[in-house]
């Protein structure tokens, strides 16, 4: 479902199957509460959230689970072996849209991916 026609999140969360929207609808929420001044914008036809201008992670439906977007191969490595929830598939955390990432697993992520950034400048 990645590619969905939306021009806002909001958007996206209604054109993906409902299932899978309130689950994103979850993580979205999480993200937004774990990112200082977050920005959010849809781009390659996906939810983007951003601090600092960069974009730090990303969320979308497939056809059988919803993924969460670490937008890092650095970061997927570094917390491959911390991530107890969902499936990593490369740079992507898979999840089943009746169980949406915990607080503490988007934490986790947010918090590295925001070191990355400000280790950048």
């Amino acid at each position: 479902m990645r590619g969905e026609q939306a021009d806002t999140v909001e958007e996206y969360l209604t054109v993906v199957p409902e299932e899978m929207g309130r689950s994103l609808a979850v993580v979205r929420e999480r993200i937004r509460a774990a990112i200082p001044d977050v920005a959010e914008k849809i781009s390659y036809g996906i939810p983007i959230f951003s601090y600092r201008g960069k974009g730090l992670v990303g969320i979308s439906a497939a056809k059988k689970h919803c993924s969460l977007h670490l937008m890092s191969p650095p970061a997927a490595a570094a917390l491959a072996g911390q991530l107890t929830e969902g499936k990593l598939v490369g740079v992507t955390l898979q999840f089943a849209p009746d169980a949406p990432l915990s607080e503490s697993i988007v934490r986790l992520i947010v918090a590295h991916r925001i070191a990355e950034v400000d280790a950048r400048g």
